[in-house]
């Protein structure tokens, strides 16, 4: 392996966790872990935001915000998070925090192609709102960065949308907010209002996202993707020998995310064989043993030296656990000082 296909490694490596626990830290507030499809909160009857997103998605995230707070490990994420967020900032343009309103939150990537030049996307939050505060908060954001804010009916729904940008859409009635664009949008709104159309061949993904989170277990926050074919050709490009690359057998990455006195993350790496499996090991163990050559934070390195690695049969598990002192300068790297 030469020394530029390596760094690809580590880098794709790294950023993974650094995206799973960066996510994870973005959660400031829902009612016992969501499924995709029919499951519902403790304190209502309505639908789940997580059940509301359409079949057939390659990557899917689902965070329960209430009860992540609930404990002072996740208040101290959640403010700080809120900080870097610019909480402030909403508070001025919109008179509240619309982060700290929500209880459950959803996002989807449709596609595994997360390297075309415009994926759809979803984002789905459900909380203590009422329509008309987000959309005034919407066309406040939209009007401050010299955007021109078009308001509109879809449904139940009132819209906003920056007319002099293409950057997607939010949708809101009292109690759900949707974010997304084109005619992925008009797909979730349609799921919402009850009225989601089902595909047989793309329902074979949710079933495979359905098993990733039972492996994973109930957690605050609990993410699958279904990673494609050729997916690190895309990411690493065409020519690095991808496709000698030990990460190139990897077909999903899962991740869960538990806040109570400590945060505990466990990811999941699935490969196409045990023999796929025992290559990426290898290569994550020349990642610890190249961590003190690594330009990291001493205090990072020793958190990432801790990280704990078993393989069963074609699936990898990942664990780590973190007291709030340490997870100071993870939050530092990832969001600033």
């Amino acid at each position: 392996m030469t020394t530029t296909e390596q760094n690809i490694h580590f880098g794709l490596l790294g950023a993974a966790l650094a995206l799973a626990v960066g996510v994870f830290a973005a959660e400031p507030h829902s009612a016992g872990p969501a499924t995709h499809g029919g499951a519902r909160s403790h304190e209502t009857d309505e639908r789940s935001a997580l059940s509301i997103i359409p079949p057939g998605s390659a990557f899917l995230l689902s965070a329960d915000l209430r009860s992540f707070t609930r404990t002072p490990l996740g208040t101290f994420i959640a403010e700080r998070l809120q900080r870097s967020a610019g909480a402030s900032k909403f508070l001025e343009l919109c008179g509240f925090d619309p982060l700290t309103r929500l209880d459950q939150l959803a996002l989807a990537v449709p596609s595994p192609n997360l390297a075309a030049p415009a994926p759809d996307f979803a984002i789905v939050g459900r909380g203590s709102f009422r329509a008309a505060d987000i959309t005034r908060c919407a066309r406040s954001v939209i009007n401050a960065r010299s955007g021109e804010a078009i308001q509109t009916k879809l449904g139940s729904f009132d819209s906003v949308r920056d007319r002099k940008a293409s950057s997607g859409e939010i949708a809101a009635k009292d109690g759900l907010v949707v974010v997304s664009g084109g005619s992925y949008l008009r797909e979730l709104l349609d799921s919402a209002e009850g009225q989601p159309g089902r595909d047989e061949a793309r329902d074979v993904r949710d079933a495979r996202h359905a098993e990733l989170r039972r492996a994973l277990g109930p957690g605050s926050l609990l993410a699958t993707w279904l990673l494609g074919e050729g997916w690190f050709e895309r990411v690493a490009g065409e020519g690095t020998n991808a496709k000698l690359s030990p990460l190139s057998a990897l077909k999903t990455v899962s991740a869960r995310v538990d806040v109570g006195q400590t945060a505990e993350l466990r990811v999941l790496l699935e490969c196409a064989d045990s023999e796929g499996a025992a290559h990426v090991s290898s290569l994550l163990g020349e990642l610890r043993a190249s961590l003190g050559v690594l330009p990291l934070d001493p205090a990072l390195a020793q958190i990432a030296g801790r990280i704990t690695v078993s393989q069963k049969g074609a699936r990898l598990q990942l664990g780590l656990e973190l007291k709030q002192a340490e997870l100071s300068p993870v939050l530092d790297a990832l969001l600033g000082p």
